[in-house]
């Protein structure tokens, strides 16, 4: 028997973190006009705050969705954005309904690659749980995270795991640990449907890479031997912008791993020493957007206290 869901709450603080691709596979176009890929994600100490507060319940109906972004304007705050998708589908699919206030503190960089909308719309999945008092296991949450976007249930859990079909079929993985990132965005976005529309696959049909039993060992000395990783879609990316070919041959002269994280912008180096990561983030601060070094995480969106 489950344990009894906890009480309802009024208002809910939620931790929605960024994650990398430290693989990312293109197999095959989908007939429903996704693509198959094989993908290794990791959620990374870089997170967005969302808040979402429960002003008023009711028996049924459609909810009402308000929506506030700071810094205002990076995203949009109407029903395009994921988090009000996100209210939406949970209460349509809970059979709940009331008005929701979602409050969207954006510290993710945007079009990076780096999944913060994926992590924000789980993020008011498991604040809508916890408010209207449903108690959703894990993978019923990520199985509403499916109907939003193909990203969005790993960061139930988060930490390493590997993703097949659409990204959406998750195998956990040993966590990382004892590693730093160098994320490093340029001051541009990239569109994701773009780079996937742009993609030379033809008919063809891609071989998986990831083999559990390599993986695993690899995992553990992560970065210090080499990696298989590599990510497809730096073939359509790189190309169209050398600017950021230039960096990330910069990178992989001082990082063992660096590649491209998902469509991009954003790329990122992973390296043992934090002296290391520290001395990237100010070699490379003057020329791009945003360049920090993080560690990696073991869970996917967290509430918070208080």
């Amino acid at each position: 028997m489950s344990p009894p869901a906890a009480a309802p709450l009024r208002r809910v603080r939620v931790a929605a973190p960024a994650k990398v691709n430290l693989h990312l596979e293109v197999l095959k176009r989908r007939h429903d006009g996704y693509h198959e890929i094989e993908t290794i994600l990791q959620t990374i100490d870089l997170a967005d705050l969302v808040r979402v507060t429960l002003l008023e319940t009711r028996p049924g109906g459609e909810p009402d969705i308000e929506l506030l972004v700071d810094p205002a304007g990076v995203v949009p705050d109407d029903d395009t954005n994921l988090c009000w998708q996100a209210a939406r589908v949970f209460c349509h699919e809970r059979r709940v309904s009331g008005h929701l206030q979602i409050e969207l503190d954006k510290r993710i960089p945007v079009g990076a690659g780096l999944g913060g909308g994926s992590s924000d719309a789980m993020a008011v999945l498991a604040a809508c749980d916890r408010l209207f008092g449903t108690g959703l296991d894990r993978p019923r949450l990520e199985q509403l995270g499916r109907r939003i976007g193909s990203d969005v249930p790993f960061f139930a859990a988060g930490g390493t795991q590997l993703g097949r079909g659409r990204g959406t079929d998750l195998t956990p993985l040993p966590h990382l640990r004892n590693v730093h990132f160098v994320v490093l965005k340029p001051a541009f976005n990239i569109d994701t449907g773009r780079v996937y529309a742009d993609l030379k696959m033809g008919l063809t049909v891609r071989a998986p890479a990831a083999n559990l039993q390599v993986i695993k060992p690899l995992l553990a000395r992560f970065p210090t031997r080499p990696w298989f990783g590599f990510n497809r879609l730096e073939d359509v990316v790189l190309p169209a912008h050398p600017e950021l070919s230039r960096l990330l041959l910069r990178l992989r002269d001082e990082a063992p791993v660096a590649m491209l994280s998902g469509s991009g912008s954003a790329i990122f180096g992973v390296v043992v020493r934090a002296d290391r990561a520290a001395r990237l983030v100010r070699e490379f601060s003057p020329v791009v957007e945003f360049a920090r070094s993080v560690g990696p995480l073991s869970n996917g969106v967290q509430i918070l206290a208080g």
